[in-house]
């Protein structure tokens, strides 16, 4: 047997939807049903006004700071328990992370020392429901009001998500969400989606999406009305072709839009299933505390796991390398944290940020022991029982 961290659950309805945009030969954004029906059924999920669907959560971060319009040299608050690409977009816009510690236990962000990071220079907080549990995005919201910052909330690993009986989006300004093989649903391996209120951020959103294009906000129409009454510095020109700002190409696809709208109809089941092995797993490890830091889900939440996180505490009899070893050795699937703290990572060691006198010791606990197992909707009981074999195998030897 082996058992994955995560896996791709889906049927003959996500392929049969597949071969129906191959049919109709409508692959692009421009020709295609599917991509706007499925940035509305997301965007209502996160309680948001627009969605844009694009090629990756890593894209709907960029282009969610992107669409800010914040200056170089301006801050923005997050975590060091992160993944790469929540931080990658605002060095590559010019900010300065100002980076703040998490829960050891929910691996989300400190609210609480969050003010203390706070200078003239704060914009906005960028901030992750890593590993699918919500930050406590009420106080989170409270800061932001009162210091006047944009809130950015990266829920690339999980979705379908209520916080105090409401969606997390309707607390932040904007949302991301991703559709990678191995998150909540997927749209055939990739794509993602930046969910906004705000009508001017969208269009600008949109703009940037696909390469700068003014064309987009007019829905790439084909109208001679609509294509040839512009000029360009006097030039009489293709409305196509005017690019209004220096955009990207994150544009998705319909195939994707469509695979992701027959996962969407598989939501609440994906998401009771991975609830129910998610508190199957913690339960046997609580078994294990004195060996385990078990995680903490946010009160009054609910919410998708992307995985189980556990800590190895450092008197533990093993460490978590051994731990990996060993459960990889019997075809269990382990990842680590994602980053760790990420100022310890080659790629982000030397980056300009603003760090906490304080340091980061929560950040660097989970990197030194944090360990994720699979409890995703793939896993029957079976495979949890195979899981907690393997770790009995180990633990008796001590």
């Amino acid at each position: 047997m082996r058992v994955y961290y995560a896996e791709a659950v889906y049927g003959e309805e996500e392929i049969e939807a597949v071969t129906e945009v191959l049919r109709d030969k409508s692959l692009t954004l421009m020709d295609g049903p599917s991509v706007k029906k499925f940035e509305d059924r997301v965007s209502d999920a996160f309680g948001k006004k627009n969605g844009l669907m694009v090629n990756s959560g890593s894209s709907a971060n960029t282009l969610a700071i992107a669409s800010l319009g914040l200056q170089a040299g301006d801050e923005v608050i997050t975590p060091a328990l992160t993944f790469s690409t929540t931080v990658a977009p605002l060095i590559q816009q010019g900010l300065i992370p100002a980076f703040v510690d998490v829960e050891p236990d929910s691996y989300v962000i400190d609210p609480e020392q969050i003010e203390r990071m706070i200078t003239p220079k704060t914009r906005a907080l960028m901030i992750p429901n890593l590993i699918g549990n919500l930050a406590d995005w009420s106080r989170l919201k409270e800061i932001a009001d009162k210091h006047n910052l944009r809130t950015i909330e990266d829920s690339a690993d999980t979705i379908g998500n209520l916080y105090k009986g409401q969606p997390t989006g309707e607390l932040s300004d904007i949302s991301t969400t991703s559709f990678y093989a191995s998150h909540v649903m997927t749209g055939a391996g990739f794509g993602g989606m930046v969910c906004f209120n705000d009508d001017d951020i969208y269009s600008k959103a949109k703009q940037l999406r696909g390469w700068g294009r003014q064309s987009s906000l007019v829905g790439e129409s084909e109208a001679i009305e609509d294509r040839f009454g512009v000029e360009v510095d006097g030039i009489e020109y293709d409305s196509k072709f005017v690019f209004g700002d220096i955009g990207y190409n994150f544009l998705p696809s319909e195939i994707s839009a469509a695979f992701g709208l027959v996962q969407l109809d598989r939501l609440e089941d994906y998401g009771s299933r991975r609830q129910k092995n998610f508190a199957a797993m913690r339960g046997f490890f609580a078994d294990y505390e004195k060996w385990f830091i078990l995680p903490r889900q946010q009160p009054e939440t609910r919410t998708n796991w992307l995985a189980v996180p556990l800590i190895v505490r450092p008197d533990a009899p093993f460490t978590r390398r051994e731990l990996q070893i060993h459960f990889e050795t019997n075809n269990v699937q382990t990842r680590t944290v994602f980053t760790g703290n990420i100022l310890r990572q080659p790629g982000f060691a030397n980056i300009e940020h603003k760090a906490d006198p304080a340091g980061y010791p929560n950040s660097d606990l989970v990197m030194q022991g944090g360990i994720l197992l699979g409890c995703h909707q793939g896993m029957d009981a079976a495979q949890m029982d195979y899981v907690f074999d393997v770790f009995k195998s180990l633990a008796q030897r001590y």
